[in-house]
């Protein structure tokens, strides 16, 4: 392609002043409005009811977190022996081993997502623990990592979690509906990734701050937050070798608030384009 190609013209300033912020906090409560993304197509796997009448419970050095499903799209999370709370919950799977659990959970100013990736085959698990605000911006979202095991036995032969560069070499072009363009996501350095796309304004790409996670051979937690930007986390649960992911956008405007799934199907793509 040549080089003459209209390149999009990309100037941001997206920031909201923090009282705004959390009033849009505020008044998004309603599971219908903020779990819902017209990113949601046909490789979204629906919500399952494998966990329910389950109790979980995360252990590391230094947190014990307790998951208690009670239906489909109900957990009551236990935080460090605090009460339990009830949560909204959305529960998917891509091989009903590893599960991709994402919920809010009530009550804080600044919101806060928690998204639990457990391995009921080895017993080892994944959780991020976002909110919104940093020293930079009041609507990119902090988050942490946080890698542990689960209460209980497993079969033998999994290793614990952990960050990875794994994936690092590796692009990806991924579809989430047929109306919307391809995506093409770079993993090209251990502490950061660019997103490409033939976009209606012209060729896009921007290189955000990422995280990898390894969960087992071939199954991978890809993470970024768009600096910057809008601010919002993507996180995807990958599986290398059915080029599947299923993952979360969390993100807040001055008028909204998302905690939204969406999966998409890919293929492997060359690392020398930008799409």
């Amino acid at each position: 392609m040549g080089q003459d190609i209209k390149r999009w013209y990309r100037k941001f300033n997206l920031d909201v002043d923090a009282e705004t912020v959390k009033a849009a906090i505020a008044n998004t409560t309603d599971p219908e409005v903020y779990t819902k993304i017209s990113l949601a197509g046909p490789w979204t796997p629906p919500d399952v009811e494998d966990l329910v009448g389950k109790t979980l419970t995360f252990r590391n050095e230094e947190h014990v977190y307790t998951f208690q499903f009670d239906g489909i799209h109900d957990v009551k999370f236990g935080d460090d022996g605090k009460e339990p709370q009830a949560c909204y919950c959305n529960v998917k799977t891509l091989n009903n081993e590893v599960y991709f659990v994402n919920f809010l959970v009530p009550g804080y100013e600044w919101a806060r997502q928690i998204t639990f990736i457990p391995d009921l085959k080895y017993g080892y698990a994944t959780i991020v623990d976002a909110h919104f605000g940093t020293e930079n911006s009041n609507i990119d979202v902090s988050r942490e990592f946080k890698f542990g095991k689960l209460d209980g036995e497993y079969e033998e032969g999994g290793e614990p979690h952990d960050f990875t560069d794994e994936l690092i070499g590796t692009a990806i072009e991924w579809k989430y509906t047929e109306r919307l363009m391809t995506i093409k996501h770079s993993y090209f350095c251990n502490l950061y990734y660019t997103y490409s796309a033939l976009a209606p304004g012209g060729a896009w790409a921007a290189t955000n701050p990422a995280n990898y996670t390894k969960v087992r051979n071939g199954l991978y937690i890809f993470s970024f937050v768009e600096e910057r930007q809008a601010g919002l986390q993507g996180l995807f649960l990958i599986d290398l070798e059915k080029v599947h992911d299923i993952g979360c956008f969390f993100g807040v405007s001055a008028d909204h608030l998302s905690s939204a799934c969406a999966g998409a199907k890919g293929k492997i793509a060359s690392t020398n384009t930008i799409f």
